[in-house]
């Protein structure tokens, strides 16, 4: 069985004045049901777009992509509402449109996350007065408050400094081991934040390395 799966995906930028860049140039991916994947390569080389589209947040220029409806997000600037509280934040995927009814009761699930991640004390406190760390910890919960099938992470350590980066690795580690149910696709910079992972793929020339395609061999 396969939760996450892209065949031939490419993606093609035009800049007025310039040939077109093509970024991905047939990605092939399979991801299972609690499989964990990083996803590495160089600077530019279209980790995050490659992400965005397995999220449904951009569309390719061609190609295929098939993913559950439900899917949490761990973003590297945290995109957290500064107006909102901590546990405000962490309902937000619960109001969206047709979530309401799930959202009233929701607040005890997305309280019970925050205890989870070291922050049940802060649940009224504004992002403003947090720590990096502690608003990352926030976006964890935020993820995971919808149960989704599948997390994508982009560079959930990217922001933050060793010592805070290793502490908010551990969590993650420990809501997939209780949560197995769960995909976890993490593109990262970071040895130790691959290391967590069952699979680590490198996106490089456009295509991902060790993953096969269609009719392939990969690499």
């Amino acid at each position: 069985m396969v939760i996450l799966g892209t065949i031939d995906l490419r993606k093609r930028f035009r800049l007025p004045g310039q040939k077109p860049i093509e970024v991905l140039k047939g990605v092939n991916l399979s991801v299972k049901p609690g499989e964990k994947v990083a996803i590495v390569g160089r600077s530019g080389a279209g980790k995050s777009t490659l992400l965005n589209i397995l999220g449904g947040l951009e569309r390719p220029t061609s190609g295929t992509v098939t993913r559950p409806k439900n899917v949490g997000f761990v973003f590297q600037q945290y995109h957290l509402m500064p107006e909102l509280t901590v546990l405000e934040n962490v309902l937000l995927p619960l109001m969206s449109a047709g979530r309401r009814d799930e959202a009233a009761g929701g607040r005890k699930r997305a309280a019970e996350l925050l205890s989870r991640v070291g922050l049940g004390g802060r649940l009224d406190h504004l992002p403003s007065e947090l720590s990096g760390g502690e608003m990352q910890r926030v976006a964890l919960a935020r993820a995971l408050v919808t149960d989704p099938e599948l997390v994508l992470a982009d560079e959930p350590t990217g922001n933050l400094d060793a010592w805070t980066g290793a502490g908010i690795l551990k969590i993650l580690t420990e809501l997939t081991a209780d949560a197995a149910r769960f995909a976890l696709v993490m593109v990262t910079h970071s040895p130790e934040a691959a290391a967590i992972c069952d699979r680590v793929l490198t996106l490089e020339d456009g295509v991902l390395r060790g993953e096969k395609g269609p009719g392939g061999t990969g690499a």
